[in-house]
């Protein structure tokens, strides 16, 4: 498609409309000059969304099985509508699965943040607990290698964390960076190379190709029917607090140092999930802070601007207040003066603006449990 419409890019993308109980589909036309996009529904074959730029979604948004939130509807990306987009973007906006294995906290962060220098985005994530079903599915390619059986024990039961990528190229990049099975012959600089001890205790798990990336990647996010019963997510609701890293942090590559300095504070993150939360959502999550302070908008729309990362914060240390001593390491709301008064704090250090300000926690020590469960109960609903 050349000429009058080399200037955009074309993909068919999913809604499910609540009130009517069907899915509807859209050509969603993609303009890169001016960031604006226009829908058009194909079974009534009329405009649904004149051409309007939507605060947030670049080019970068767009790959296959993206969820993008537009105008109040959560649309899903199901596939290209041309193959001139799909001839220019496959590459560039592919998809790769990987699991972090069990690591300490710290190395998880490092992980997460070299995968970003390397130009690989977290655009799923999700924290689980491993059954052996999970495991001979997941490892299939590994089934009848030596060290499967130790494999298997060794993520039995524990957590991992779930990654979907997106890069050029991702699959093969994803492999290449994470380097050798064997930490000792992996090259230096790679993943394993830096933080790997043997075959089996060597970070993290690429699926090898790009089909059983997509396999891998719709069992290990099911849709919300198996949610409830396959690789579910593992809130405790005790002693608990939360924290959301919030959309400009993602963007920024800042997540992983987020978890790194909550590893330091004496912390453990015994549930993660990402999330695309609605604007609806996002100002009922936010509405004590209406009519109280000036920033209560544009904390409504930052926090809806795109994924944001939820964990449940547990304070190490069983005889403190989860939600009370977090606070602490998060620090004033406003990152200025957070780095005049507490300049270790994570405010401090990762935010830009009262807004933008990296990460929300719970204010009050009888809010941590309520807030863990409006993520992790309802809005993972």
């Amino acid at each position: 498609m050349e000429g009058a419409y080399s200037d955009r890019y074309s993909f068919i993308g999913e809604w499910y409309d609540n009130q009517a109980s069907l899915i509807r589909r859209f050509n969603i036309f993609y303009f890169p000059t001016d960031d604006t996009l226009e829908m058009y529904d194909l079974k009534i074959r009329k405009i649904f969304v004149r051409r309007v730029k939507v605060d947030g979604i670049k080019l970068e948004n767009f790959y296959i099985g993206a969820t993008l939130y537009i105008l109040g509807r959560l649309i899903k990306i199901i596939d290209f509508a041309c193959e001139d987009t799909k001839r220019r973007l496959q590459k560039d906006m592919q998809v790769a699965f990987c699991i972090i294995k069990p690591v300490p906290l710290n190395i998880m962060g490092k992980i997460l943040t070299f995968l970003h220098d390397h130009n690989l985005r977290v655009t799923k994530m999700k924290m689980a607990e491993m059954t052996h079903d999970d495991i001979n599915y997941i490892f299939r390619s590994m089934l009848t290698d030596p060290t499967f059986p130790f494999l298997s024990e060794f993520l039995g039961g524990k957590m991992v964390c779930g990654l979907e990528l997106v890069g050029k190229d991702a699959v093969a990049h994803c492999n290449r960076v994470v380097g050798d099975n064997d930490p000792l012959k992996a090259e230096p600089g790679t993943i394993r190379a830096l933080y790997g001890l043997d075959p089996v205790r060597n970070c993290v798990y690429c699926s090898p190709t790009s089909e059983s990336s997509f396999e891998d990647l719709e069992y290990f996010f099911p849709p919300p029917p198996l949610r409830s019963v396959r690789l579910r997510l593992t809130a405790t609701l005790s002693n608990c607090t939360l924290c959301v890293i919030k959309p400009h942090a993602i963007r920024e590559g800042k997540l992983g140092a987020a978890i790194e300095r909550i590893d330091e504070g004496g912390f453990n993150i015994t549930a993660l999930n990402m999330y695309i939360v609605e604007n609806i959502n996002a100002a009922e999550f936010y509405e004590v802070y209406k009519g109280i302070v000036p920033e209560y908008k544009g904390m409504v729309e930052e926090l809806s601007s795109g994924p944001c990362v939820a964990m449940e914060i547990v304070s190490r240390d069983k005889s403190l207040n989860s939600a009370v001593e977090f606070r602490k390491i998060v620090g004033p709301c406003d990152p200025e003066i957070a780095r005049l008064l507490r300049p270790n704090t994570m405010r401090a250090l990762l935010g830009n603006t009262k807004v933008q300000n990296a990460v929300h926690c719970s204010d009050l020590p009888e809010d941590g449990l309520l807030e863990v469960e409006y993520f992790f109960k309802i809005l993972d609903l």
